[in-house]
């Protein structure tokens, strides 16, 4: 793994990141199911437009309609939308609004509360975790799911299993940026129909491979 994550360093560049805002992503995370990321991430912005700001406390007002009707290229509008109104009420009335309070806490205390909020499943509290709390743990999409099968680190659909592989393949200072590698290498190069192999940067490191 050392060597596959300084090839792809190699390929596409240290993969530098700044803490994000984490309602902002919480919000990034849950528009991002299920669709692709240029549907995504138009929704957050067109939602940004329209309310101002997001906020829980924004959120918690708005009404379900309006927010579908902001969100609708993202897809499943009324599903997300629901989801999104849902999880900033919470966060007001649980935690006065400031996902801070549940990321100041222990790791596995803060990931037990995210997972217990509305529409977030294990990625989606990593992705907070790991990207606004800086904690070290390696977020698992379908693409990294694919890798892992690929390169026989572990073949399961079981996310923790996955995640717990990964972790222990990755240095704690390395995972986030690991993370970011491993997908772009995902989109890039090894979809999980059709993979690039003759243009991918690990090939020759792969046990998948085709010859």
């Amino acid at each position: 793994m050392a060597e596959v994550l300084k090839r792809l360093r190699e390929a596409f560049g240290p993969m530098r990141h700044r803490p994000e805002d984490p309602f902002e992503l919480l919000v990034a995370a849950i528009l991002s199911q299920h669709t692709s990321d240029i549907n995504s991430e138009r929704a957050f912005e067109r939602l940004k437009r329209a309310l101002g700001e997001i906020k829980p406390e924004v959120l918690a007002k708005t009404s379900e309609g309006e927010i579908s009707k902001h969100i609708e290229c993202a897809g499943l509008a009324k599903v997300k939308a629901k989801r999104l109104k849902q999880v900033s009420r919470r966060i007001v009335e649980d935690f006065g609004g400031s996902l801070l309070k549940v990321l100041d806490r222990p790791r596995e205390e803060a990931r037990s509360l995210l997972l217990k909020l509305p529409g977030v499943g294990y990625k989606t509290a990593d992705v907070v975790l790991a990207f606004s709390a800086g904690a070290p743990v390696v977020p698992v999409d379908t693409h990294l799911f694919t890798l892992a099968r690929r390169l026989k680190i572990v073949d399961s659909q079981d996310y923790e299993r996955v995640r717990e592989a990964y972790e222990r393949l990755i240095p704690e200072g390395e995972r986030a940026e690991g993370h970011l590698l491993l997908l772009n290498l995902g989109k890039k190069y090894c979809q999980a129909r059709n993979p690039k192999c003759f243009e991918c940067p690990i090939r020759k490191l792969c046990p998948s491979a085709k010859p």
